[in-house]
């Protein structure tokens, strides 16, 4: 007989072992006795497995609240931006059109429940290796060229873009015909005149930033170090050194897709001009902590490039730093520091002028005393004072 009616009926049953028949049964006497109440107040109904699924859900999101979400997700979508879940949750709470902002997680639910996420676990990113990021605005730039199509051109034209490493501003985006040196080196002038001139640039080894590669200095290489902006390019086959702007190059094109096609580069320009307002000034950025651009640059002072020119490639060469600190090239001992003993240097030197770079940081930039051969750092010696 089924226990259930057992302990319906039990009460007619003096003679039952409640206790054995639990034990048997492997049933706690809570729940016997749980069916025996139920049957004494509701019959044979009672005795009807009952769902244990909540039955009040204290804090499930009102449905206003919901569809908030559900619409700005359709309407970042069809704009062609960001529609994860923080995106979502920065601008509800920009917008103000909803008393409560939920989290990202019950955003994730949200939209998970209707649809419009599929998991896909085997998608989960690995483990990034050495992240590195500029301390200040103007620290360092990186640059690189994408392509992209227009109506009036039978092939791809160019976008020459920049981009600030520090608060991920957007510098310049300048649509070409065909990315030249020349054309490359003026959309870096237009982002200067904006934004002020960096300190440091970092680009692949693309003709239009750096002939290095090839055994010579293309004219965006000097203009740079006339500048005295501090060019370091990529590894061959090392894409992730310039990680920030690759990356930046889905997000706009994903934003082009959603756009008409332009007619032409004025047009093009016009919606790349468009695009840089909103993403400098209205995107939050997961990379900077949901702030958008612009207000990452605006809370650290930007960093100034060197009073001066640096110097000509006209002579180069890689030498070691012995244990004083020193290295000799040619006639030349420059003192660099103790802490930099060991390392390997490469030294940029011209007449008058010598830049001296350790894993791709300047460590000394110095005007020649050509009246000696040592070039002391001018620090004090001995060191600290005990």
């Amino acid at each position: 007989m089924d226990v259930r009616m057992v302990a319906a009926i039990s009460g007619q049953l003096p003679e039952l072992n409640v206790a054995e028949l639990c034990r048997a049964r492997g049933l706690s006497r809570e729940t016997f006795y749980k069916y025996r109440r139920r049957f004494a107040e509701s019959g044979i109904a009672g005795l009807e497995l009952r769902s244990r699924a909540a039955q009040r859900f204290p804090r499930k999101m009102p449905a206003d609240v919901e569809d908030a979400v559900v619409t700005l997700r359709k309407e970042l979508v069809d704009g062609g931006l960001d529609a994860g879940p923080g995106s979502i949750q920065y601008h509800l709470g920009q917008r103000g059109s909803v008393n409560l902002v939920p989290s990202e997680a019950t955003i994730w639910r949200i939209l998970t429940q209707r649809g419009f996420i599929t998991r896909q676990p085997h998608k989960r990113p690995k483990g990034a290796g050495r992240r590195f990021e500029a301390a200040a605005p103007n620290e360092r730039w990186q640059g690189d060229v994408t392509e992209w199509v227009v109506a009036d051109h039978s092939t791809t034209v160019d976008i020459v873009n920049f981009l600030d490493d520090h608060s991920r501003v957007w510098i310049r985006g300048l649509a070409v015909a065909s990315a030249t040196v020349e054309l490359s080196w003026e959309a870096f002038v237009q982002g200067v005149e904006r934004w002020g001139m960096p300190a440091g640039f970092l680009s692949d080894n693309g003709l239009v930033f750096s002939g290095k590669l090839h055994g010579f200095e293309v004219a965006f290489e000097a203009n740079l170090r006339a500048a005295g902006v501090i060019q370091v390019t990529s590894s061959p086959g090392h894409p992730q050194t310039c990680g920030k702007i690759e990356r930046f190059h889905q997000t706009l094109k994903k934003w082009l897709r959603k756009q008409p096609l332009a007619a032409n580069l004025a047009e093009l320009q016009t919606q790349l001009d468009t695009f840089a307002d909103y993403y400098n000034r209205e995107r939050p950025h997961r990379g900077i902590g949901r702030s958008t651009p612009l207000e990452r640059w605006q809370a650290t002072p930007p960093i100034s490039s060197l009073n001066g020119s640096l110097p000509a490639r006209l002579h180069h060469t890689d030498s070691v730093v012995d244990e004083r600190g020193v290295i000799r090239v040619q006639q030349w001992r420059i003192h660099v520091g103790v802490t930099h003993a060991h390392q390997p240097a490469h030294i940029l030197l011209d007449d008058s002028t010598t830049a001296v770079f350790i894993n791709h940081e300047l460590v000394r930039y110095l005007q020649l005393d050509r009246s000696r051969s040592y070039q002391p750092s001018g620090l004090p010696r001995g060191g600290p004072r005990r």
